[in-house]
């Protein structure tokens, strides 16, 4: 077993790796086959394994992965457009139906859209079954039950978000909103992430601006830590621990990149690796999918994200949203009863080519020089108004 990818704490990993073969989205989710056949032609539903001693949960790959899909990051370098992306304009029959669409007019599938989603062609979990609940021993496992989506953000190729206009970026986000109140009506689904990654490859589909929603029956690791220090820090202080943290860091004024009436823009006081930078409202909010003032976030996004090419020289990024969860899906156990007043939703944003070092990777702990204070779009006395 090998591990490829780590998606906020939900790893994905692969089993039974054979022969290299080329994968249309290898550098987001490597190996992501759903439904694989194996040599014997018997195909094999992947499946969600939970480590008791981490508490991590990991999607199991049951079958083909290639190992040319194990490569370190690089600089990102721009593609030319072609005939074999199915994202750009002009090609909507090369991909699966489309689910949703931002158009002026016309019909389903045809080419005046804007904003495009489809199902991805081979995702990592699926959105037809039942979720399986059940024990092997002291493991706990699920059947690879969910949804996997593609957001396209742009008809053109080689056009990345920062590219976009501000009210292109802000039907980009209206997107992600329509997405999260969708599948939060699934009750299997615990929590939908929106995950966007920027990262070299030959694949054209790499270098057409789009993301990923994906809906799943738990709740990834990271965001369920915050989750709990959010509340814990509630039950403590009955105050809201992102509220308290917005507050301090106006005052302070040292890690402030952005800031309009409504979002902050920040670099978080023990950030993970150099550059990172945090998008939230400044009124409490719980969840992504309830905001309204989308143009304003569009406009700060771009701003940040300029920036950091500004500063980084276009760099590859991973860019997350974390709303609160589906309240739906946990309503008859009891779940995160103080949700609505202790979390606070927010967009996180980390550029790839800053490594921390090895006992950051070991360990889990962000080690690194700390030279974004000086060098990066967070240094002390640079806040610019984004209004």
């Amino acid at each position: 077993m090998r591990q490829l990818v780590c998606l906020t704490a939900i790893c994905i990993t692969a089993v039974n790796v054979v022969q290299p073969r080329s994968h249309p989205l290898q550098a987001i989710f490597a190996g992501e086959m759903l439904v694989t056949p194996t040599h014997d032609g018997v195909k094999h539903m992947n499946q969600l394994r939970r480590d008791p001693i981490t508490g991590v949960w990991t999607i199991v790959i049951q079958n083909g992965v290639g190992l040319e899909e194990l490569v370190p990051d690089t600089p990102a370098i721009r593609a030319i457009p072609g005939e074999t992306c199915s994202y750009c304009q002009g090609h909507e029959n090369e991909t699966p139906s489309e689910i949703f669409a931002v158009r002026p007019h016309g019909s389903r599938n045809d080419a005046s859209w804007r904003v495009r989603v489809v199902p991805e062609r081979m995702p990592v979990l699926q959105i037809h079954g039942d979720l399986n609940n059940r024990g092997l021993g002291i493991y706990d496992m699920y059947d690879g039950i969910g949804a996997h989506e593609v957001v396209i953000e742009s008809p053109e190729h080689n056009k990345r978000l920062v590219d976009l206009a501000d009210h292109e970026i802000a039907e980009v986000l209206s997107t992600y909103k329509d997405r999260m109140q969708d599948l939060k009506k699934d009750a299997r689904f615990r929590y939908v992430l929106i995950h966007k990654s920027l990262r070299t490859g030959n694949d054209p589909h790499l270098h057409h601006a789009h993301s990923n929603v994906l809906a799943t029956p738990i709740t990834p690791q990271r965001v369920r830590d915050e989750l709990q220090n959010a509340q814990q820090f509630f039950n403590l202080k009955e105050r809201c621990l992102f509220c308290d943290i917005i507050r301090q860091e106006i005052d302070d004024n040292q890690r402030i990149v952005a800031a309009n009436e409504s979002f902050v823009a920040l670099c978080p006081f023990a950030a993970r690796a150099p550059f990172e930078t945090w998008i939230l409202p400044k009124k409490h909010e719980t969840f992504f999918e309830w905001q309204s003032e989308l143009p304003s976030l569009a406009k700060l996004l771009r701003m940040v994200l300029d920036r950091m090419r500004g500063t980084l020289g276009d760099p590859n990024y991973v860019m997350e949203i974390h709303s609160g969860p589906n309240l739906f899906a946990g309503k008859n156990r009891g779940y995160w009863k103080t949700v609505e007043r202790d979390f606070h939703w927010h967009i996180e944003i980390t550029p790839r080519s800053c490594k921390s070092d090895a006992l950051g990777k070991s360990r889990g702990i962000a080690a690194y020089q700390r030279r974004f204070l000086k060098n990066s779009p967070c240094k002390p006395g640079d806040h610019q108004d984004a209004s």
